[in-house]
């Protein structure tokens, strides 16, 4: 088994924390397609047997602690939305690269530990 000397290490991480700070669109959450009711009083979205919803429309769907959040994403909004959500999972993804290197220099280099 190849253990990577501290140096490489340091340097990859670098580099990964790096490229966790260029992202900055970062959205957590999905887009789901829903459909609505309107406002008007009579409307075949309001019958009682067999509504047809108007749409289906693009919402931003995120959960948080306290509640679920959504937003109406407009033709203008959908693609920093889906740009947000493809640079939450590159973060993830980073972060997890992140750790397994900081377990790596906790595992192999604990006698020489950099506290920066």
């Amino acid at each position: 088994m190849h253990i990577a000397n501290l140096n490489e290490l340091l340097n990859k991480r670098t580099l990964l924390i790096k490229k966790l700070c260029s992202l900055k669109h970062i959205l957590r959450g999905t887009i789901v397609k829903q459909g609505n009711v309107c406002g008007k009083a009579v409307c075949i979205c309001k019958r009682k047997n067999n509504p047809v919803l108007h749409g289906p429309y693009n919402y931003l769907s995120n959960r948080s602690r306290a509640s679920i959040n959504t937003i109406f994403l407009t033709k203008q909004k959908l693609p920093y939305a889906k740009i947000g959500i493809l640079e939450y999972n590159k973060a993830i993804d980073v972060i997890y690269q992140i750790a397994e290197i900081n377990f790596k220099i906790l595992r192999y280099h604990h006698a020489r530990l950099p506290y920066e």
